[in-house]
């Protein structure tokens, strides 16, 4: 990704930035009001609790985007209305006097912030997908944005010592996210994607990623409630000093993870596991607790990454990319609250079951990711996550279209125009409906609420349509769009 992508996506990029660091700051800020109303072990599941309502909010968005289509409804309401939701969540979170009221609080605001967290992480992966550049850059902006995320969340805790004027910062940029996300679902702003795009992923392939990521799961959150247990009992000061490294870890991840086409992406990640797997069972076992967190953050950055981007990436080769795009995060936060409870009794159960335990969980791992390979060794599915392969699709793509055009050029000298909008629907693989549209944006000049209008359809599914017809044509914008195809009948005829 060079720098005009990054330039192009510096919306996106902050947008994921802020998720990050309000999702991180909020959980940060629930389990140090916790500690007032319990003990450690309460921390733990009530942090559980809160990141398991985010898994409902992550695929809501799928939903909710979906009944905006049918109904014709505006949806820059929604993130307005979640918004000012989380707004009021987070006072209450700061402002209650009870346990009951935090864990309300706490439920309602990680179940917006999950609606939130599938509406940026799709917008940005289908933003990346439309670049030039392909696919590549999906775990470099995921990585750049934690890595921001991460250092906004140290200022944050280091620099503003009120806890009201904290609450403040974190509204502020609450706020922030909510424009950038009312903004993007307008219908200039939005992307769409289809199965057409790259090739369609069959769905056992997105369950193995699911399977993968649960499993992994198992190992980091389990030294997650360790790391929570430490700080909730107060035994050692952690400091603020090990999000440096966390946040360093997550962009070099993400550079790590693009090199050579993304090839490497899963062998680095199982290299990782294999590190924090063995940082488990030392940290279980009485091993030095300082060099464990260490460890522990590294590889958190690394594995945040990986979830992150792997099913961003997964999610442009579906025709359902808004509910597999934020799938990753729906995931692991989902298996930590399944293993909330049985990681509080590995870390306190005897050395041999610590050791048995990581043995397995690392074995499981092992076969689940060859089961991933195999199937794409086998040639199930059409997954092209590098740039290469994208521009090699697009070349195809064109070669294909040159030798129909050799061929039919004889044939399309005397052709009329309905027949060649219908040689070009053809040829370019556009749907009856997009051959409609384009129909009228050929001979209309008029407003595209007008065209809308005149169409009976909303103005995002008109913009779809568009956008789709780009795709397949390689054109931009309507204009685009209009010109490339009278270019086109001018060369055949």
């Amino acid at each position: 990704m060079n720098i005009n992508s990054i330039k192009k996506l510096s919306g996106n990029i902050i947008a994921l930035a802020l998720f990050y660091f309000i999702f991180l700051c909020s959980e940060y800020m629930f389990d140090n009001r916790m500690t007032v109303f319990t003990d450690s072990n309460g921390v733990v599941m009530a942090q559980s609790f809160i990141l398991g309502s985010s898994v409902p909010g992550f695929l809501s968005y799928y939903f909710i985007d979906r009944l905006c289509d049918r109904k014709n409804f505006n949806k820059k309401i929604i993130p307005c209305i979640s918004g000012a939701l989380s707004l009021i969540c987070m006072i209450g979170i700061y402002l209650t006097g009870s346990y009951a009221g935090e864990l309300l609080f706490g439920i309602i605001l990680f179940i917006v912030l999950g609606y939130f967290g599938s509406l940026i992480h799709t917008q940005a992966a289908l933003a990346v997908k439309h670049l030039d550049d392909g696919l590549n850059g999906i775990t470099q902006l995921a990585g750049i944005s934690y890595g921001i995320g991460i250092l906004l969340q140290l200022v944050h805790n280091n620099l503003i010592a009120d806890g009201m004027c904290q609450v403040i910062f974190l509204a502020a940029a609450m706020i922030i996210m909510t424009v950038f996300c009312a903004g993007s679902l307008c219908e200039v702003c939005g992307y769409t994607c289809s199965a057409e795009c790259y090739g369609y992923a069959p769905k056992k392939l997105g369950i193995i990623l699911i399977l993968i990521v649960f499993v992994m799961t198992f190992v980091f959150a389990t030294l997650d409630n360790a790391v929570t247990l430490v700080h909730a009992a107060g035994s050692v000061d952690i400091g603020q000093w090990p999000r440096i490294i966390l946040a360093y870890s997550g962009i070099v991840a993400g550079f790590l993870y693009s090199a050579d086409d993304n090839r490497m992406m899963d062998f680095i990640m199982y290299i990782v596991l294999l590190l924090s797997t063995t940082c488990l069972i030392v940290i279980s076992c009485g091993g030095p607790f300082m060099i464990g967190l260490i460890i522990f953050y590294l590889s958190a950055g690394f594995f945040s990454v990986y979830f992150s981007s792997r099913f961003m990436i997964f999610a442009c080769h579906t025709d359902k990319p808004a509910l597999w795009a934020g799938m990753g995060r729906a995931v692991n936060n989902t298996a930590a609250v399944v293993v909330a409870g049985v990681s509080l009794y590995i870390m306190r159960a005897p050395q041999y079951v610590i050791m048995i335990t990581g043995v397995l969980l690392f074995a499981v791992t092992s076969v689940i990711v060859f089961a991933y390979h195999e199937q794409l060794r086998r040639g199930d599915t059409e997954i092209y996550s590098s740039v290469a392969s994208h521009n090699q699709e697009n070349v195809y793509r064109k070669r294909q279209a040159e030798d129909k055009a050799e061929i039919t050029v004889y044939e399309t000298v005397k052709m009329t125009d309905d027949e060649l909008l219908e040689l070009f629907v053809q040829e370019f693989h556009l749907t009856p409906r997009e051959g409609e549209v384009l129909d009228y944006l050929l001979h209309s000049d008029e407003s595209m609420q007008d065209v809308a209008k005149q169409l009976a359809v909303s103005r995002a599914a008109l913009y779809r349509h568009i956008a789709n017809m780009n795709e397949k044509t390689q054109t931009k914008a309507r204009m685009g769009l209009v010109q490339f195809y009278y270019s086109w009948t001018r060369e055949k005829q």
